[in-house]
């Protein structure tokens, strides 16, 4: 009997195949973001960007999980790209969440709810979660397309925090999205691109490995 992690794999696969591209997250708007941290954090979390104050200008991409048309309501992605010190990038990919944060949950806007990493990450001092609670200065409807004329009116704004077990959630940084990106889009990959210092865990994660590994076979089978 196939593996859980074959299964989603073979999904992944198909979907992208289908797609002609990215199995999930297909209709999304790249787009130029500046992190903002006030203050070092009293738990570092060994990723640079984060643990000394500082503005960071980064790529950020908002999608739809499933692809729904239009403003249909989606589990809406929010992933974005981290500079790192040591020469490689870091992507972060976080997803609507509901009343739990591992439970992805579909929204009418980008600005509607929370985000989650929803997979955990392991770290020195303990597995924790990444989440991203939206402003709701601006409203935008889960519909891409409608990011940019949004934009003109001002950035969305977005506060991360880390969420460690079962404490209160601490402050890391302020997401500010100004600006649509021209040119080709960005292939983020969590999984490939992760931190040393704090790794994907769990069960969720495994899963979320095996269906990005079929995604990219689909996407390099298309450019063959």
């Amino acid at each position: 009997m196939s593996s859980p992690e074959a299964l989603v794999r073979m999904l992944g696969h198909l979907a992208g195949r289908v797609r002609s591209g990215r199995a999930l997250h297909n209709r999304g708007v790249l787009l130029s973001a500046t992190l903002v941290v006030a203050a070092a954090p009293g738990r570092p979390l060994g990723l640079e960007v984060f643990d000394r104050p500082g503005r960071t200008e980064v790529v950020v991409r908002l999608s739809k999980g499933t692809g729904l048309p239009g403003r249909l309501p989606d589990v809406l992605g929010l992933a974005v790209r981290l500079p790192d010190t040591g020469g490689r990038h870091v992507d972060l990919l976080l997803s609507t969440c509901g009343a739990v944060a591992w439970l992805p949950w579909p929204r009418a806007g980008f600005t509607a709810g929370p985000y989650s990493s929803l997979a955990s990450y392991r770290h020195r001092s303990g597995l924790f979660r990444l989440l991203a609670v939206p402003d709701h200065g601006l409203s935008v409807p889960a519909d891409p397309a409608l990011l940019e004329p949004a934009l003109k009116r001002g950035p969305l704004v977005f506060r991360l925090y880390g969420v460690p077990g079962h404490e209160f959630a601490r402050p890391l940084a302020t997401l500010e999205v100004r600006d649509v990106l021209a040119g080709p889009d960005v292939a983020f990959d969590p999984v490939v691109n992760s931190a040393p210092a704090m790794p994907p865990a769990g069960v969720l994660q495994r899963l979320r490995r095996a269906a990005y590994d079929g995604s990219r076979r689909a996407r390099r089978a298309r450019l063959d």
